[in-house]
């Protein structure tokens, strides 16, 4: 033991030395830009009017990271909204804090959201915020929310956001043609906040991060395949290099899981018995990606991770080098049983792609690859009782910047494929899903399993158009898609056999679900915000069910208020 602590100093004296070396005169904070927020939209119109690739597209970014990649923008030469757009991205980097004394400084806001929603068919999801694809809305915006950062010289960021807002369920399953984000009574208020709380540490060169936060790796518009913002938070630990043609991220997020109940299961699966694993907090993904950015115009990003079902931190998968295939991870714990007679592996990898490539000014094309599993000819030749299903994804598209007189424009088409079984592993614990509680809700399920991957997860073939313009005070927003849902959702039904090898997207009786999402926003003076989103759904053979049609519209009227 005393050399474990004698290590253990010696670690820590070198972080302290490292993080002194690091203090630089307090110019401007260290802030961090989360997936999600307006500095990415602008950010991204910069770069795509000047015609250049991101050399990561990999939020929470760090106000260095950000300043990084403008540094190759030339802004004599940018469009007026071009310009504009860089104006807000340097207010976002570099706020006026309400306190500042030497080394420390203190900001705080608060935001007040009056949120309602109204849909004509309670037979159909709502529509999600910011895209049309979404398959089920995300947790509603908090009513009220206080933001506090702490900064420490400019190496340090302490974020803590108090919410208060509404439990999700209240929005999905309670059956009403209304809702708002507002809980009036105790048991919809979402006790699962804060969603965002973290500790950040950064330089010219590199940052860190750890709390709770939105993730979001790569181009994609309707969502991504390997790490998207579906869930309403992760909590995680995240560490990056980057230059301005490299990036290495390594990410530990803790994802716990209980697999308990019926609702997570199709018929005929679940647990064997009162003896089998159902719960566990000591569930981990370990993923680290490789960004690199040639000539300023195409960008190709690698990523690995391995999902650990049910095993505290492991120091091996903290090696930043290591290839997680090499662990033969599944041969060291034990196995999980099904009802139906399946043995699952708690671990289960994830490998993905991702390709961006700024054609022209304006012009970039992009593309994804994940995969969970996939079975070579060999393989099924030699082992065709052996194979579990196939595992794939893939997701392209363009997108088109420009300015319009005042208005900053961004036109973008999506196509998606994924395999019946991509995401899903031989058990629940080692497929890529993410699990939350709900309110106690009686005898209603009180969890609320999302994909890490793309929100329309597996089994789908999705068509999407889309535009974002931006002019003055004014937003508008749409898009329109087409998706073709199989009969495999998020619910646990993996099996292995020489039928679900071979199947592909869209399975048995599909469901095509047509959509349309406009939204506008007027920001009436700095502190006011008022926007308003109309939108509908056709779906056919609704709920996979020969003939059947469901079709609906939704209003949703929003004011926020922020000082």
């Amino acid at each position: 033991m005393t050399g474990f602590f004698g290590a253990g100093k010696r670690f820590f004296a070198l972080f302290v030395l490292f993080f002194v070396l690091s203090l630089r005169g307090f110019a401007s904070p260290l802030v961090m830009v989360s997936s999600g927020v307006d500095t990415l939209e602008d950010l991204r119109f910069i770069m795509r009017e000047a015609g250049l690739s991101f050399t990561s597209l990999t939020p929470p970014f760090s106000r260095d990271e950000v300043l990084l990649m403008l540094e190759n923008v030339d802004e004599a030469a940018l469009s007026a909204p071009a310009q504009e757009a860089r104006r807000r991205i340097g207010d976002a980097l570099d706020p006026r804090l309400l306190y500042r004394d030497g080394t420390l400084g203190l900001d705080a806001h608060a935001k007040l959201t009056l949120e309602g929603r109204l849909r004509s068919n309670t037979d159909l999801p709502w529509i999600g915020d910011g895209t049309a694809a979404d398959a089920s809305m995300p947790a509603a915006v908090p009513a009220f929310s206080l933001p506090l950062s702490f900064y420490f010289a400019d190496v340090l960021q302490i974020y803590f956001e108090p919410a208060l807002g509404v439990d999700p369920f209240f929005h999905e399953n309670d059956g009403r043609h209304w809702t708002a984000n507002v809980p009036w009574e105790a048991q919809r208020f979402d006790l699962n906040m804060p969603f965002r709380t973290f500790a950040a540490l950064g330089g010219p060169w590199w940052n860190f991060q750890i709390g709770r936060d939105k993730l979001s790796f790569g181009s994609g518009r309707t969502g991504n395949l390997a790490i998207s913002d579906t869930p309403d938070y992760y909590d995680f630990a995240r560490v990056s290099l980057f230059s301005s043609a490299f990036k290495y991220s390594f990410l530990a997020v803790q994802l716990p899981l209980d697999s308990g109940g019926d609702n997570f299961f199709a018929s005929g699966y679940g647990p064997l018995d009162d003896d089998e694993l159902k719960s566990t907090t000591n569930r981990y993904l370990y993923l680290h990606r490789l960004d690199f950015r040639f000539f300023k115009k195409l960008s190709l990003g690698l990523s690995e991770g391995i999902m650990v079902g049910n095993s505290p931190v492991e120091l091996r998968y903290l090696n930043p080098l290591m290839v997680f295939h090499s662990f033969f991870a599944w041969n060291d714990y034990p196995h999980w049983t099904a009802k139906n007679g399946y043995e699952g592996d708690m671990a289960g990898s994830l490998f993905s792609l991702d390709i961006e490539w700024a054609i022209l000014p304006s012009l970039a094309l992009y593309g994804q690859l994940v995969m969970n599993e996939f079975n070579t000819s060999y393989e099924q030749e030699n082992f065709p009782d052996k194979l579990p299903p196939n595992g794939m994804g893939y997701l392209g598209g363009i997108e088109y910047s420009r300015s319009i007189g005042p208005w900053s424009a961004i036109f973008y088409g999506e196509v998606l494929y994924t395999d019946p079984y991509l995401y899903m592993l031989s058990s629940p614990f080692a497929s890529f899903i993410s699990m939350r509680r709900l309110s106690d809700v009686g005898s209603k399920d009180s969890r609320r399993f999302q994909w890490i991957g793309h929100p329309l997860g597996r089994d789908v073939l999705l068509f999407a158009l889309g535009a974002d313009l931006r002019g003055g005070k004014l937003r508008f927003r749409g898009e329109l898609s087409a998706a073709i849902h199989g009969e495999h959702d998020i619910h646990w039904d993996w099996e292995k056999s020489p039928d679900a090898v071979g199947q592909r997207s869209p399975s048995g009786k599909a469901e095509t679900r047509y959509t349309a999402l406009l939204e506008a926003q007027w920001q009436v003076f700095s502190l006011l915000r008022l926007s308003a989103s109309a939108g509908g759904i056709l779906a056919l053979d609704a709920d996979h069910e020969l003939g059947k049609q469901e079709y609906g519209g939704e209003l949703t009227l929003k004011a926020a208020f922020i000082y």
